[in-house]
């Protein structure tokens, strides 16, 4: 009994770390093509994360032209824009791979988040803010791919 309390509390230590890690990410407004803390879309998120905790410089893809509601017409905007520093991965994940999911009835990857570790993820949508989101059962069944970028060790 004794060692599985301390597992617990263990697991609330690094549970409240990783929480705290990212909390400046969380509460930050949607905005279309947002890549600050004024506002982000679900790119917009991973791409300050990237810059501000592991100073990666990502593509912003802002100077891409395309129709608000692109994945509709089945275009894989994501996939088609990203490059050679990124490699598809199995689970186990690991901090700071990126989850792309798809949502709605099309299997087009049109919504990203970043795992932060803890079976946890940071993402934000249309008309909400920033969250931290359990990769619970409905949005394991929304992956469509998991990648990592080269420099995440």
């Amino acid at each position: 009994m004794k060692n599985t309390l301390v597992d617990f509390h263990l697991y609330l230590i690094l549970l409240n770390w990783l929480c705290n890690m990212f909390s400046k990410y969380i509460n930050i407004p949607y905005k279309n093509l947002g890549r600050d803390f004024d506002g982000v879309d679900c790119y917009g998120e991973v791409w300050l994360i990237f810059k501000e905790s592991l100073r990666i410089e990502l593509s912003d893809f802002t100077d891409i032209v395309y129709e608000e509601k692109w994945y509709n017409n089945g275009e894989n905007h994501i996939l088609n824009n990203i490059n050679k520093d990124w490699r598809v991965v199995l689970p186990p994940y690991r901090r700071y791979d990126c989850i792309l999911f798809y949502l709605g009835s099309k299997k087009v990857a049109n919504h990203i988040g970043l795992y932060i570790g803890n079976n946890k993820f940071i993402h934000v949508y249309e008309n909400n803010t920033s969250m931290i989101s359990r990769l619970d059962k409905y949005w394991h069944s929304k992956i469509y791919k998991t990648i990592r970028h080269r420099k995440v060790i």
